[in-house]
């Protein structure tokens, strides 16, 4: 089959590698100079920054992408890695000597005696949550099905929790609620919203010290957080290697214009210059609303999926610093390559906030981030890269981007000299990231950061779409966001489309 991919993202690029693998004749068509979307290099004045991810999962040998990468001949050099917390009153940071895989329980319970207990009783939910998350991983035969099932059966009360009421069920504590939701104000997401299971997965204890074992009884256990040595754009660049060498094509600088659909069947894609690509598979990506709403057109849509389009709710936008630092090792400051600061207990208000034009500017949060510790020619020899963003809204309620940015950025680096002392005076170069900005970077009309809001119960757009031949991928997909989430989503949509198990 002629298959058309429009996007070099890590989901085009994934699925033209198993279409290629299996003999179809693929192309790839993005409007950038290299391969990656987001995941793609920022290089300024002699640095190099990442753009999107941070710490990786699913990256580790026996984990579901490394694994997957393995198969097609690719894997890259990880380190492992963990970050730390700085809440408004307190901090969670690792302890120099390894305490336990429970340290954080142990540290939150001298903070706060008064929740001694129902931090026992939370960690226990922890466990028997980590029970169930292992046995869904092993060969499902009728023995780890029944496994499966009655450790379901213990933690059946909290599956209809959210967020907020699972957290209120263990803690009285603000301040602990908000250690444990915190990280859904990144996602854009109120904590009514989402999944209280989420409150788990969003908190391993292992995302915490690097120095937990993963393995339990000989047995791989736990998931694991790693950065990629050389920086994530390997993995876009080892997809591109392995299209370019079994016969695809990725064609660069180029913007797709329409998919054609005729009688509810993709016929091809014409391009900006107007030149008709005839395709027997066309796969889409990146916006959910830009590409079927302008590129597809709604009349070849269902009620189904125009319903679906019309109420999931993608994220915001960031507002992102990329500075280069020379004579400053930022390490001498803090311990973590990846430090999260919080601002703010009100993790609603914050939302509220952000979904309605008003941002920050730093007070609710941001994070920090020194990707040239596992990169090291990200920086010239002698300099660090140093990364402090923050969750923004798309469009401001007042003002513009283009006018404010400047006086943003000023404000958070003043915030961040909190953590590291007199870091404005050691920027040797300043590359400010804003919705404008990714708009262009991603083709998108709203800058969405991360892909969807991980609202519970929202339908995404799914992969098989109502158009035969027409397929759609990516972190605004049914797979949501995140490194991991899009590649392995990509190659479920493939196995969907080519019927494999």
């Amino acid at each position: 089959m002629k298959i058309s991919i429009i996007g070099a993202g890590l989901g085009g690029l994934t699925f033209a590698c198993l279409a290629l693998r299996d003999g179809h004749e693929v192309t790839i068509y993005d409007k950038n100079n290299a391969p990656g979307g987001v995941v793609a290099l920022l290089e300024h004045e002699g640095y190099k920054f990442e753009q999107g991810p941070l710490l990786v999962g699913d990256m580790l040998p026996g984990e579901p992408v490394y694994e997957f990468l393995k198969e097609l001949g690719i894997t890259l050099e990880t380190e492992r890695a963990d970050r730390d917390i700085y809440m408004p009153d307190y901090k969670m940071v690792t302890p120099k000597d390894y305490k336990g895989p429970y340290w954080r329980r142990d540290r939150l319970k001298e903070l706060f005696p008064e929740e001694s207990d129902n931090l026992d009783r939370y960690y226990k939910f922890y466990d028997d949550v980590m029970e169930l998350r292992y046995l869904s991983t092993l060969k499902p035969n009728l023995f780890n099905k029944l496994r499966l099932g009655l450790q379901a059966l213990k933690l059946k009360k909290y599956f209809g929790m959210n967020a907020e009421e699972l957290t209120r069920y263990f803690f009285k504590s603000e301040k602990i609620r908000t250690l444990y939701t915190g990280i859904l104000a990144d996602f854009c997401a109120d904590p009514s919203e989402a999944l209280g299971l989420s409150v788990v997965f969003t908190n391993f204890e292992t995302a915490f010290d690097k120095r937990i074992p993963l393995e339990r009884k000989g047995k791989k256990y736990y998931p694991g957080y790693c950065y990629i040595k050389g920086g994530c754009q390997k993995i876009p660049e080892a997809l591109e290697d392995y299209i370019i060498s079994h016969g695809g094509k990725i064609v660069y600088n180029t913007i797709v214009k329409k998919v054609e659909v005729e009688d509810k069947k993709v016929k091809g894609i014409t391009l900006e210059d107007g030149t008709f690509i005839e395709s027997d598979v066309v796969v889409g990506c990146g916006a959910g609303k830009d590409f079927f709403f302008e590129m597809v057109g709604k009349e070849h849509l269902d009620e189904e999926y125009l319903n679906i389009l019309n109420t999931f709710r993608p994220m915001e936008a960031v507002f992102m610093l990329h500075l280069g630092v020379k004579d400053y090792n930022p390490n001498d400051y803090i311990r973590s390559s990846l430090v999260y600061c919080y601002g703010m207990y009100d993790l609603h208000k914050a939302t509220v906030k952000l979904r309605t034009g008003e941002y920050h500017e730093g007070d609710d949060g941001f994070l920090i981030f020194i990707p040239s510790n596992h990169a090291k020619d990200f920086a010239p020899e002698g300099h660090h890269c140093i990364t402090i963003y923050t969750v923004a809204p798309d469009t401001l309620k007042e003002g513009s981007w283009k006018d404010k940015k400047e006086e943003y950025a000023k404000k958070l680096i003043k915030l961040a000299e909190r953590y590291l002392p007199n870091l404005e005076e050691h920027i040797t170069t300043m590359k400010i990231m804003t919705s404008d900005e990714y708009k262009e970077y991603t083709h998108m009309k709203k800058s969405s950061f991360g892909g969807v809001v991980p609202i519970a119960n929202q339908k995404n757009p799914p992969h098989i779409t109502p158009v035969k031949g027409l397929y759609f991928v990516g972190q605004q997909s049914e797979n949501a966001g995140g490194l991991g989430a899009v590649i392995m989503g990509s190659k479920d949509a493939y196995n969907k489309a080519f019927k494999k198990k």
